[in-house]
């Protein structure tokens, strides 16, 4: 009988059971943390909170799906075969291993968490910080340098940057840039409406369509813009359906 991952994940959060109960049930699939980060990332953070580090990253990867192969790229480059690196992070036993800063950081702008929440074990604060971004983003001068970014990104297998963008205020945005084989996924943390208005005009400028929907963060009361492109529509339904489930309406660029 196969076990019902998502209710124990509950009863873990609800402490009626303990990590070990809860992890020891697991075998390779973590289905309910992709089910959990796709339609409840309110939820999705609480659990993620209340893991210790190793399996707090573990739940990561595993909501992400990625593979070993492909997340030691994104961390690491095309020519690096360290999957002891990528092993190491989730390790329970080894999770003492030091990292850089800067490989933590690109860890965090991958899965959308900030920074803390792959650096310390223990509690972590629910707010968003951008040490991600501090470690590891490219900084921009004007918004309007994303666009060549974004056309390059087009048809590229799967990879994600972070770029802090100092615009005409003084207080400065960031943009998580994913790639993948048929569409781009952009974020937009800490924006104004002229920042807004300034990504979507390079958006639009691009081949692509796009839809853009406000997004929850795994941090409670904290929210973003996400924007989706493709060259066809049924790209754009197949990533909402997979990832981001309890968005309803989103809008068309």
């Amino acid at each position: 009988m196969k076990v019902d991952l998502l209710q124990l994940a509950f009863q873990f959060i609800k402490d009626e059971i303990d990590e070990i109960t809860y992890i020891s049930r697991h075998d390779q699939d973590w289905y309910e943390v992709k089910e959990l980060a796709a339609t409840d990332p309110i939820t999705f953070g609480i659990l993620l909170r209340k893991l210790s580090l190793p399996y707090r990253r573990k739940a990561l990867i595993q909501a992400f799906a990625l593979r070993t192969v492909e997340l030691r790229t994104l961390l690491l480059g095309d020519f690096s075969d360290s999957s002891s690196t990528i092993s190491d992070l989730y390790h329970p036993v080894k999770y003492r291993r030091r990292f850089t800063n800067e490989l933590l950081a690109q860890f965090g702008i991958i899965h959308r968490v900030p920074f803390d929440w792959v650096y310390k074990d223990g509690s972590v604060v629910e707010r968003w910080n951008f040490k991600n971004y501090d470690f590891s983003g490219i900084a921009l001068t004007h918004m309007k340098d994303i666009i060549p970014l974004l056309r390059m990104a087009e048809g590229r297998n799967r990879n994600v940057n972070g770029y802090a963008i100092q615009a005409s205020t003084d207080q400065e945005c960031y943009i998580r840039l994913e790639s993948r084989a048929d569409v781009i996924v952009v974020d937009l943390y800490q924006a104004d409406l002229l920042s807004l208005d300034q990504l979507m005009s390079g958006l639009k400028s691009t081949s692509f369509k796009w839809s853009g929907f406000i997004t929850q963060s795994v941090v409670p009361g904290y929210r973003y813009w996400t924007f989706i492109g493709a060259e066809d529509d049924s790209a754009i339904v197949r990533i909402m359906e997979a990832e981001f489930k309890y968005i309803q309406n989103p809008i068309h660029l």
